[in-house]
């Protein structure tokens, strides 16, 4: 009898609340190459190559983390404009590597930085990735409310830890690709930073020679979601009232729904639990959950009449 109650109450906790987290692909025999915390000196480098191989990426960029110029550096900005020329998508990853702690802030921080974008690549960012991938689940929802996507990835190559050494790292990253890409996944979703010159000097040309791109086709995360390009339905009215007022365009129903995940309130530095992905539409999500939860409650009822 205790037994059941704890389940209960567990089920019902985890179902209480939840957010649109997306940490997988939906395109079948895609990798996504997401690159974080840039733009930066290398960052030209890698579109180079990238160009090279006919490859596009996402690049989660800040407005003011390795270079505090890029509002008023045309030069800098010229990243900007060169990546969206290529066909890479050009995404959120906050003003200063970080949300801010002051919820009011949040807004005007965001526009910050989607202004930067919008200037030089043509629309304003609705994909975001929260800075260490920590966002619990109001976070995320307050984040969805704006416009956005909250990404995480599935496929971490801890690129940036440098501190068993520059070599030992890359050769880490080497193996661990190596070992992720035997699996034969459907997709990844790949995390970078563009920001090491490890990363761009030589984690990159080994991927891009040795990558199965026979068998999978690299795109940005727009794409591996379903989406045949970045495009934007949140304009800056949207963010500035918190409020999303406007659909998500018939491209994006194909955009993995809610994960499910036990948290907390408060909007920043929280702890990742285990998630589970679930590809579906709001609705079906809304569908699922309803029946779910009505054969739990009738699964319980038939088991306290039989205890």
């Amino acid at each position: 009898m205790q037994l059941l109650y704890s389940i209960l109450l567990t089920f019902f906790g985890v179902l209480a609340i939840s957010a649109t987290k997306i940490y997988h692909c939906t395109e079948p025999n895609t990798i996504a190459l997401t690159f974080d915390d840039g733009p930066y000196e290398y960052t030209m480098d890698l579109l180079d190559q990238l160009q090279a191989y006919d490859i596009h990426v996402t690049f989660f960029i800040n407005g003011y983390n390795m270079w505090h110029d890029l509002e008023t550096d045309p030069k800098k900005q010229a990243v900007l404009k060169r990546a969206a020329a290529d066909g890479h998508q050009i995404a959120s990853h906050t003003w200063k590597h970080l949300i801010p702690e002051n919820k009011d802030e949040i807004v005007p921080m965001m526009n910050r930085l989607d202004d930067i974008i919008e200037k030089n690549v043509g629309y304003r960012p609705k994909y975001f990735r929260p800075p260490y991938g920590k966002c619990d689940p109001e976070c995320a929802k307050y984040f969805e409310s704006l416009g956005y996507h909250v990404i995480q990835w599935d496929t971490d190559t801890h690129d940036w830890d440098l501190s068993i050494g520059v070599d030992e790292r890359v050769a880490e990253v080497k193996k661990f690709l190596t070992d992720q890409w035997a699996q034969k996944k459907e997709n990844y979703l790949i995390l970078m930073h563009d920001i090491h010159k490890s990363t761009v000097q030589s984690i990159i040309p080994w991927v891009l020679k040795h990558a199965p791109l026979d068998e999978y086709k690299f795109v940005t995360v727009a794409e591996c979601l379903g989406n045949k390009k970045e495009g934007s339905s949140k304009s800056k009215s949207d963010s500035e009232s918190s409020v999303r007022t406007s659909k998500i365009e018939d491209d994006d129903r194909s955009l993995p729904e809610t994960d499910l995940v036990a948290g907390n309130n408060t909007i920043i530095d929280t702890t990742e639990g285990d998630v589970q992905n679930l590809d579906i539409d709001s609705s079906d999500a809304q569908k699922i959950t309803y029946h779910f939860t009505f054969s739990i409650i009738f699964l319980a009822y038939i088991l306290l009449m039989h205890l």
